[in-house]
């Protein structure tokens, strides 16, 4: 175990120590070369090449110099975007909120494609349950800031850029004063009250909103608070759909997914967070509204492998935020008007009263007591079939809290009357209280005390009772 952590203390201290020499190699190309902060050379650039024969000249495009025109000649090649088009990507500036399954393939294509500074908003740390999808990230950087690991991992891929990482929660105290140093914002997050968040202040911002998602197999994208005065190409004055247009209020939080509840398969984050970084590019290039997804929703079924558009409601002329009038004029606490945390991976819901709940230690008592005098006692497991047959308590029957109803329900209360035990579990301890409570509701009165869920669910059970049981 010492030589382990041995280990992992000299590999902590090469990293740094290979940050800091990227770092002055980025600042010791930038000098070298005659060019702006954003890698771009002012004037054009004109070289002369000679050979045994005579003296040829040589122009290396308006602005750009031999290195960007070589480097990124396969999108410059574009008619969409030439050179012109190269010259304000390189000259963009991006923040993607979110270094997670979105955010990562949108900035790694981003990078690639030369977006003169790209911001990274993440509070979190890399986890292993992670890897699967966010493509920035290695198993050497668990426990490291997913903002720093993207950073570093984007430097590495172009050294030219400008990489501004912000280990931060994004709130109303802080969201204004970043977002105006960038053009154009991606929402890469996975709650609401983020999306709200940003939505309120692309539109104070009059920044163009890049919005994604991704659950399970499905994937959604879109372009909020879109502003024609920002692009010399459109002809007429046109604003599109802000968020709040679509969604004036926010869904309960108990039927919000999120992917470490619900799962999702890695690719399909990576289709929408490579579809948004196309969207950003074409945006910064130049293209008019009618070419970009504005006031249209872009659906994703990786199951089928189909994509389908459908045009989104109208601008709210009343809209709160984006109206000629608007009533809300500056930031408010999201986390109270969406009813939820902004920061938790998971709920925590509470449903039921305190004495319908017990805690893991309680229910590992109780199978113990149950075992030694054969008293009647069902465990019932409220997860999906695929996660009860990742891993289970030994004992417990599966109930999926989405097929819980009539039979199943039935079979529950003739237990529960014949003066058995029935505990709920599941993986965190939301769904099981939701299950709980449909029993309560249809229990005697003198049976309800014989009802109970588990705090905290396996979770629980992993970290109190039996440390060897899987978290995921």
């Amino acid at each position: 175990m010492e030589h382990i952590q041995r280990l992992e203390q000299e590999i902590d201290h090469l990293k740094k120590t290979l940050q800091e020499k990227e770092n002055e190699l980025f600042e010791m190309k930038r000098n070298w070369m005659p060019m702006q902060s954003n890698g771009i050379q002012p004037e054009f650039t004109t070289l002369y090449s000679r050979n045994e024969n005579n003296v040829t000249k040589v122009q290396y495009g308006d602005k750009l110099p031999k290195w960007a025109i070589e480097r990124y000649s396969r999108q410059i090649l574009l008619p969409d975007i030439g050179v012109a088009g190269q010259e304000k990507l390189c000259n963009s500036k991006v923040l993607i909120v979110g270094a997670g399954g979105l955010g990562c393939p949108a900035a790694l294509y981003l990078a690639g494609a030369g977006i003169g500074e790209i911001g990274i908003v993440d509070y979190d740390k890399v986890d292993l349950t992670n890897i699967h999808r966010q493509i920035l990230h290695a198993e050497c950087d668990q426990n490291k800031s997913k903002a720093e690991s993207a950073a570093e991992t984007l430097k590495s891929i172009n050294s030219n850029i400008k990489i501004t990482p912000y280990t931060i929660q994004l709130d109303s105290s802080n969201a204004l004063d970043i977002i105006y140093k960038f053009d154009v914002i991606l929402d890469c997050t996975d709650n609401v009250p983020t999306r709200y968040l940003l939505n309120d202040a692309c539109v104070m911002a009059k920044l163009p909103l890049i919005s994604g998602s991704a659950l399970k197999m499905e994937g959604q994208l879109t372009v909020y608070g879109y502003r024609s005065e920002r692009n010399i190409n459109e002809k007429d004055v046109y604003q599109g759909v802000c968020y709040r247009c679509v969604f004036p209020n926010p869904p309960p939080a108990e039927t919000v997914g999120s992917c470490s509840a619900n799962g999702v398969a890695g690719p399909v984050p990576g289709v929408i967070g490579a579809l948004q970084a196309l969207e950003a590019i074409k945006l910064l290039v130049g293209h008019t509204h009618d070419k970009l997804l504005v006031e249209r929703f872009l659906i994703f079924d990786g199951d089928e492998v189909t994509f389908r558009t459908v045009k989104l409601r109208s601008r709210d002329l009343n809209c709160p935020v984006c109206s000629e009038n608007p009533t809300m004029t500056k930031l408010i606490d999201y986390e109270v008007f969406c009813k939820a945390q902004a920061k938790e991976k998971d709920l925590d819901l509470q449903i039921l009263a305190p004495e319908y709940r017990i805690n893991a230690n309680q229910l590992n008592e109780q199978l113990r007591n149950n075992f030694n005098t054969n008293q009647r006692h069902l465990l019932i497991d409220v997860r999906s079939e695929a996660e009860f047959n990742m891993c289970r308590i030994d004992g417990a029957v599966n109930y999926p809290i989405e097929q819980f109803r009539d039979a199943k329900v039935d079979e529950v209360l003739k237990m529960v009357n014949q003066n058995s035990q029935v505990t709920f579990i599941c993986r965190r301890g939301n769904d099981s209280q939701l299950a709980a409570k449909i029993v309560l509701d249809e229990v005697d009165e003198d049976h309800k005390s014989r009802v109970k869920d588990v705090i905290g669910g396996l979770h629980a059970w992993s970290e109190n009772v039996d440390r060897n049981f899987p978290v995921y």
